[in-house]
């Protein structure tokens, strides 16, 4: 199995379900600007089994846990949609 952020995949599936409540910009630069924020203010964890996903999986569901995710990711969102870059070219 490789190396796994279990923090990663969570935040991308946190930050899906969050988007489907918010109007802002959901093009693929934005996203992965709003994902890129997250990451970088939220510890990372990773794995290299399926034993360890499941139970990184587990504990990344704890309410402090969640509630550390929701307020980065609403952030992120928060930060993007007032200064989105997708008209920008690197």
């Amino acid at each position: 199995m490789a190396l796994i952020n279990i923090t990663e995949m969570v935040a991308r599936e946190r930050l899906t379900q969050l988007l489907n409540y918010s109007d802002c910009c959901k093009c693929e630069k934005c996203y992965t600007d709003m994902l890129a924020i997250v990451l970088n203010n939220i510890k990372p964890q990773y794995v290299n089994t399926h034993k360890g996903e499941l139970f990184k999986r587990i504990s990344a569901t704890t309410l402090q846990n969640s509630i550390d995710m929701d307020i980065a990711i609403t952030k992120a969102i928060e930060l993007v949609s007032r200064s989105p870059q997708h008209n920008i070219t690197d």
